[in-house]
């Protein structure tokens, strides 16, 4: 009866270790798609949004490599190797789950964050002062279809423009074969503010993490059980071989 366990667990870690080997890939493709995501706005977004997906890349590489030697070590019965694998995997366990916290911290705060951010910048904005912060705020409005951070009339004061009520153009949807010389300002101008609109963006990425982080801890615990229970029984060695 214990060597039947004993097979049935064995061979149930080396397919859970195989899928570690996928999960520290998809770990590793989360975190990369959302630092890209994240780059193509980098002025927008502070450091906190930069060290998540960072931390995620690095833990998928460590839970690759780990799952490496937890797999050899399952299907070799290896004492020393599904001890190591066991720790191993109980240290990932806590930079796993504190990336969860992290994700799921940052999820809740990046209205707030982003909202602070961008109404830092929009002093920048112009022809003669940051080009990179004006063409960053120009993509952000026209990618998520917003102006201003709550609304357009907040680019009134930074612009100088509260007589006339002009906004950047690109507050504005441009109708495809427009001739005559066109005119942006509060009137005309979208309604919806890029505050909750490239928040709400940034949130779902930063969730992303989160939910991926809770799939592979549950995985992990799994995976510490089984590789604790077989490198107890082989090293006491009661199975019948």
């Amino acid at each position: 009866m214990w060597q039947k366990i004993f097979t049935t667990v064995k061979y149930t870690l080396v397919f859970i270790n195989f899928l570690f080997l996928i999960t520290g890939i998809i770990i590793l493709a989360v975190g990369s798609s959302v630092q890209r995501a994240y780059n193509v706005y980098h002025e927008f977004l502070s450091e906190r949004f930069f060290s998540l997906p960072a931390f995620c890349i690095a833990t998928g590489i460590i839970i690759f490599l780990i799952a490496l030697a937890g797999f050899y070590g399952a299907f070799m019965e290896s004492y020393q190797m599904n001890m190591a694998f066991a720790g191993a995997m109980i240290l990932v366990f806590v930079f796993q789950l504190s990336a969860c916290i992290a994700g799921y911290a940052l999820k809740g705060n990046t209205v707030v964050l982003i909202h602070d951010q961008l109404r830092s910048t929009m002093e920048l904005y112009g022809v003669n002062k940051s080009l990179e912060v004006t063409t960053m705020w120009d993509k952000v409005q026209r990618d998520f279809d917003c102006c201003g951070v709550d609304n357009a009339s907040d680019w009134l004061v930074p612009l100088g423009t509260t007589a006339t009520t002009g906004v950047p153009m690109s507050c504005c949807r441009q109708v495809p074969g427009t001739v005559n010389t066109a005119t942006c300002n509060t009137t005309v101008a979208v309604n919806l503010g890029c505050g909750p609109a490239f928040g709400a963006w940034a949130r779902s990425h930063a969730g992303s993490i989160g939910a991926a982080g809770v799939f592979v801890v549950l995985v992990q615990a799994l995976a510490v059980g089984g590789a604790v229970w077989i490198a107890k029984k082989s090293r006491e060695d009661t199975y019948i071989p």
